[in-house]
């Protein structure tokens, strides 16, 4: 029989995705225990309030309202944290690995922005900070980067990483419904929260870009310096318009190099309906890499959830016993994620890539010279024009698709443009993605 390793868990949240690890603990603990020789058992466990704590139901187990009450338990091995808060947590962090815990976390937002600091430390006290549930759920995607394609060069990474914009988004193309309609029927679902801003305007995929960039990179890239842009303004014209055109249109994050400089962005973008992403439909993430010695891969699963995202962490608290288990544990390092180590940035101004333009207009003679003049002015080459009839002659949108040209270029044009009396509203830009 082999000899049995036991490791002690102080958990912290016990909301959907603490439930879930605590039923993935005891429907597996016999799996783990006889075929791995790993005892699991939750020695602390914190949540909100105690009412919660009845689920736990190991012998001996320590159970509090209080994280760092937790966080500093002497009986404590591995501190799991999955309450979420991009503030609150990083205390619980900082004493859990200053008292020789290891940490696992499905918390992106607190990872984006503070693991400049939490990483170090990690190294400094030579402890684990693993984080497979933070960015795409129950994809494997940390550690396919970090393990997975290391003999690798990421060429670039796409990704469509938030299950709520992915599946309004479906539904516009799918049923013909307006962005109003489709929010309502993915926060009737669930799918989307009451107040559904840190989704729809791109900030939780941002974090996780930021997080996939800087492994890809190996530097620390900086969430607050990169370029976000939501779905908000993404309209069924447009999507009927992608249709018509053969694309979609998905909520990308996009990972880029050039020189040593890493450009990082989330953006509206139009993907041709044959690329792979395009088919990550609904509440699905995606994640799209071109690497040098494999070639395109994509991966593609839940990106959140009760058992998805549970199914992470269980995998990295595996992960973690298994270098406990050689007495000789070497932590993965992600102490390059630190200021000393910023990545240097590509602005989005220096994107290059083909634009959609839908702009609304008033019906009068001249207006096409006049904005077709200016885009020429800015050294914008026009592929295709359409006008769409429209009953409202105030606003009248035209349709224009570019070659290819730098972010700043369209940008300029668009700051004149808009400024035009003949144009009655701002002009919604959507990219190319190839």
């Amino acid at each position: 029989m082999k000899n049995r390793l036991e490791i002690r868990i102080g958990l912290v949240g016990l909301g959907t995705v603490g439930q879930g690890v605590v039923e993935l603990l005891q429907q597996q603990g016999a799996f783990f225990s006889r075929d791995l020789g790993f005892d699991f058992r939750i020695a602390a466990a914190c949540a909100r309030k105690e009412s919660e704590l009845n689920s736990i139901t190991d012998p001996g187990c320590f159970k509090t309202t209080d994280a760092l009450a937790v966080a500093n338990h002497p009986d404590v091995d591995v501190f799991i944290e999955l309450a979420g808060g991009e503030d609150m947590p990083k205390p619980w962090f900082e004493a859990a690995l200053q008292s020789g815990k290891h940490v696992i976390t499905a918390n992106k937002a607190l990872l984006a922005k503070h693991g400049a600091e939490l990483f170090p430390l990690a190294a400094k006290h030579d402890r684990f900070l693993l984080f497979e549930a933070a960015v795409g759920g129950g994809i494997p995607i940390v550690k396919t980067l970090q393990e997975g394609l290391v003999g690798n060069d990421i060429d670039g990474l796409a990704c469509i990483i938030n299950g709520t914009c992915n599946y309004i988004l479906t539904q516009m193309t799918r049923n013909k419904e307006s962005f109003d309609d489709a929010l309502a029927e993915a926060q009737r679902l669930g799918y989307a929260e009451a107040n559904p801003g840190f989704d729809i305007d791109g900030m939780d995929s941002l974090h996780k870009v930021a997080l996939l960039a800087s492994m890809a990179y190996g530097h620390y890239v900086d969430y607050r310096k990169l370029s976000v842009e939501g779905i908000r303004n993404v309209s069924a014209l447009d999507i009927q318009m992608a249709d018509e055109m053969g694309y979609v249109v998905k909520l990308l994050g996009v990972v880029s190099q050039d020189h040593n400089r890493v450009l990082a962005a989330v953006y509206p973008a139009l993907l041709e309906r044959s690329h792979q992403l395009a088919s990550v439909n609904g509440v699905l993430n995606g994640v799209y890499l071109k690497t040098s010695a494999a070639g395109p891969q994509l991966f593609t699963g839940a990106g959140a959830g009760r058992r998805p995202t549970a199914s992470a962490v269980i995998s990295d608290l595996v992960s973690l016993a298994r270098q406990l288990a050689t007495g000789h544990p070497v932590p993965s390092s992600m102490a390059y994620f630190s200021n000393d180590n910023a990545a240097q940035l590509l602005s989005i101004d220096e994107l290059e890539t083909e634009f959609y333009l839908r702009l609304t207009t008033v019906d009068k003679p001249g207006v096409l010279s006049k904005v077709t003049g200016i885009l020429g002015e800015n050294g914008i080459s026009i592929r295709a024009l359409s006008q769409k009839p429209e009953h409202d002659p105030q606003h009248v949108p035209v349709i224009i698709l570019t070659h290819s040209v730098k972010n700043a270029k369209v940008a300029e044009a668009l700051r004149q443009i808009d400024a035009l009396d003949v144009v009655s509203a701002p002009t919604r830009v959507i990219r190319f993605y190839k």
